[in-house]
């Protein structure tokens, strides 16, 4: 009958589907695939979406399968890129982070030799991963939120022209964003999606992971 067949149908894409090999896609991480696709197909550019959740439960990996299910979708251009950045890399130079973000100008300060664009030129019509966000300091959330709001930006150096790149934003954290991040910038994040620590993960799916790992060491080992 016509259930049947909507089931099948159902069914058939789900194996299509760029997440149907992530363990824990029909179960632990049902939701939160299913929040992320709603974000990402949400009408204009997407909405921004931050992942939270421990060390080692799969945020970064849930990410990549995003930019794929994207690329997938049609979401974001054939040449756009997935450009990942672990902020906490810039925990101790704010400075190094706003210049690899927003890129600089010939001159823009000593060294800088010439023109060099930023991550989110390379990220334009694409996806940008920002993980351990909780890293960057007020000053960076600030600049952060403010090309969130019209993804307008400058170049460090160049006060004259105005660049613009459309990108969806993906965030990570394994901190408590109410206490971490600015008000300002948690209120350009719509939609924060919990992560499920592996001591939170059923017996099957803890299974699956442990035979996944012992397979990829088998094939290193031969």
């Amino acid at each position: 009958n016509a259930e049947d067949l909507r089931i099948q149908a159902e069914q058939l894409q789900e194996k299509r589907s760029v997440f149907s090999d992530l363990i824990g896609s029909s179960g632990s991480l049902h939701y939160a695939i299913e929040q992320c696709k709603a974000a990402m197909n949400y009408p204009g550019s997407g909405l921004a979406v931050l992942l939270h959740g421990p060390t080692g439960s799969g945020k970064s990996l849930l990410a990549a399968k995003l930019y794929d299910y994207c690329r997938q979708q049609r979401l974001i251009a054939e040449k756009g890129q997935l450009i990942t950045v672990n902020c906490a890399e810039y925990s101790d130079n704010p400075d190094f982070f706003l210049t690899s973000l927003f890129g600089y100008t010939k001159g823009a300060y000593t060294g800088a030799e010439k023109d060099s664009e930023g991550l989110l030129t390379l990220a334009d019509q694409g996806l940008l991963f920002l993980d351990e966000i909780h890293s960057l300091t007020p000053e960076c959330q600030e600049k952060l939120f403010l090309f969130m709001d019209n993804g307008n930006y400058r170049m460090l150096g160049d006060n004259e022209h105005q660049y613009h790149s459309t990108v969806l934003l993906v965030f990570a954290t394994t901190e408590d964003p109410e206490t971490v991040l600015l008000k300002t910038l948690l209120r350009r994040i719509p939609v924060r999606i919990e992560i499920p620590s592996l001591e939170d993960r059923g017996i099957k799916e803890k299974t699956s992971i442990l035979v996944e790992a012992l397979d990829i060491e088998a094939k290193k080992m031969r």
